[in-house]
Order: C-alpha cells, then sequence, then structure tokens
C-alpha cells in the first residue's frame, strides 16, 4: 500500500512553486513550521492554511502562528470551512487567492500526503501539486486507519485513483 510514501516531492519539482497549501492538523504547528520554511527559503509565495479545525488546529490558529513567526499578513490566506481532506482541497481551490496558482505544494504529515495528494488531483483539476509532508512515524495503527480512509476517499470519488 502506498500509504507513508511521498508522492511527487516538491524537492524534485522542475517548476517553481506558488503557493504552499496547509492542511489542518494537530496543534503542535509541525506544518506550519514546515510552510513557513518553504516561505523564508523563497520556495513559495504565499501560504494558504485550511480547515475548520478540531483540538487547536483551525485554519485561523495555524496562520496565527506563522504571523508570529514573520510571515506578513498579505502573503497568508486563510480558508476555515473546511471539515475534511476533500473539502480542504474543494474550499481552498475555489478561494479567489489561487485562481493564478498553478503548482501548489502540499503541506500535511507524511502518513497523510498520499491521501492528500490524490484528493488534491481529483478537487482541484487543472492544478498541478506537490509534497511537502512533515516527517512523522507511519504506526501500524495510523497505516490501517490512513488505508481505509484512502480506500473510501476513492470509492466515494473524492480522490484520484492511483
Amino acid at each position: 500500500m502506498r500509504v507513508g510514501l511521498v508522492p511527487a516531492p516538491c524537492s524534485a519539482a522542475n517548476s517553481p512553486l506558488d503557493i504552499a497549501l496547509v492542511l489542518s492538523g494537530g496543534p503542535n504547528y509541525r506544518r506550519t513550521r514546515q510552510a513557513v520554511a518553504l516561505y523564508e527559503a523563497g520556495v513559495v509565495e504565499r501560504i494558504v492554511f485550511t480547515g475548520a479545525g478540531h483540538g487547536g488546529d483551525s485554519a485561523q490558529r495555524l496562520a496565527r502562528e506563522a504571523r508570529r513567526l514573520g510571515v506578513p499578513d498579505q502573503d497568508i490566506v486563510i480558508e476555515n470551512q473546511a471539515r475534511s481532506t476533500a473539502e480542504n482541497f474543494l474550499n481552498s481551490c475555489a478561494l479567489q487567492a489561487l485562481d493564478d496558482a498553478q503548482f501548489i505544494a502540499i503541506v500535511t504529515d507524511q502518513f497523510h500526503a498520499y491521501r492528500a495528494w490524490l484528493t488534491a488531483r481529483r478537487q482541484c483539476a487543472g492544478r498541478r501539486f506537490c509534497s511537502a509532508p512533515v516527517a512523522l512515524a507511519l504506526t501500524p495503527d495510523r497505516h490501517v486507519n490512513e488505508t481505509e480512509k484512502l480506500w473510501a476517499y476513492q470509492l466515494l470519488g473524492r480522490a484520484a485513483w492511483w
């Protein structure tokens, strides 16, 4: 199973990236720090934070941390309605701020990267994506949980097939 693999790594991208799209996930800001590092390195021009959040990981809270780390307001976009990975992409790709974005870095945890990438391909036709995941151990429980979610997403038409 491909869960835990990094599809289309941004490090192998032959084109400049426009935006880092950060999927909310946990209040410890590991994804925010990853996106800010891409921003500070000049790899992306803006950061989009997406997710209504639960347990302290809302797009609003993640954006506040990015501001604290030095990212100016004009380079931050917030989508705060999404409650699932599919909605993260569906809602974010509909934002006017992404109209000109052609190549987007997906920032999530490594165990979630494959489903996120396949979901992005289904929900955001016409855009290219690469993966800039945060390394996080793929425990047996995470592997089972993420595999089940990937299959469900594919069967429901929320994610592209491999």
